[in-house]
């Protein structure tokens, strides 16, 4: 089963991405999945990442061309072994199921489908899913520069 936790903004009449996470655990210390968001930049962000950790800590985070722990370059395609990229691909598409594809590709926005708003619950301003918490989505997520993330572990 691949884990999510997301939160969508309501705002003018759209429903807006601030943050979808999916992943696997793997071993008993390693996470890989694909992350989502609004980037403080103004753009939105969709990455693929492959992480280990320790107790409480991560002890790498791979995405796109650094190791945003060790600060290592890589190239995730290269460095990342097929298995976990296809789980990544996996997790990936799942976040690609809850975007409107249309909006994305013509206005650079992750709006919510319509169909998915019902299985989410309200919270403020926010339409949130989660069927698994981590203490490390805000980590991953801000390495990615998605400035908005679960409140909670």
């Amino acid at each position: 089963m691949i884990n999510i936790t997301a939160g969508w903004e309501k705002r003018d009449g759209r429903t807006i991405c601030r943050w979808m996470l999916a992943w696997f655990v793997i071993e008993d210390d390693a996470l890989i999945g694909a992350a989502a968001g609004y980037s403080g930049g103004g753009s939105f962000q969709l990455e693929m990442f492959c992480a280990k950790y320790k107790g409480n800590e991560l002890t790498s985070l791979m995405i796109d061309v650094e190791d945003k722990i060790t600060g290592q370059e890589i190239v995730f395609f290269e460095d990342v072994p097929q298995e976990s990229l296809d789980l990544c691909e996996q997790c990936e598409d799942v976040i690609l199921d809850w975007v409107d594809r249309e909006a994305w590709y013509e206005a650079d926005q992750l709006l919510l489908k319509n169909s998915k708003k019902e299985i989410c619950t309200g919270s403020g301003d926010l339409l949130v899913f989660s069927n698994q918490s981590s203490i490390f989505a805000k980590p991953i997520l801000e390495s990615l520069g998605v400035t908005a993330a679960p409140t909670h572990s």
